[in-house]
């Protein structure tokens, strides 16, 4: 994480969503997102949000039956990712 990181925990990726999220690229912070819920489905689709780093919650995808993933993060980590974040932003 850098001094401008921004961190997006998405619930649904909508166009007000992935307009945000492109807007606070286009100002120059690093975003990362967190995908949670049913969100979690749009990892590796076209639907996945354009950011610098994207993240699901592992417990999500686990409740989905969804496989495991090098991108999952547990609840602690999802929590120390919003500690060190400039600002958070959840949808």
């Amino acid at each position: 994480m850098t001094a401008t990181t921004v961190l997006h925990l998405l619930t649904v990726v909508d166009a007000t969503a992935l307009a945000a999220i492109e807007a606070d690229r286009a100002l120059g912070h690093e975003v990362h997102c967190v995908l949670l819920h049913d969100a979690v489905y749009a990892l590796g689709s076209e639907h996945a949000p354009p950011c610098d780093r994207l993240s699901v919650c592992a417990d999500d995808r686990r409740r989905r039956g969804l496989p495991p993933t090098a991108a999952a993060l547990e609840y602690a980590a999802i929590v120390d990712e919003m500690a060190h974040a400039v600002r958070v932003v959840s949808w």
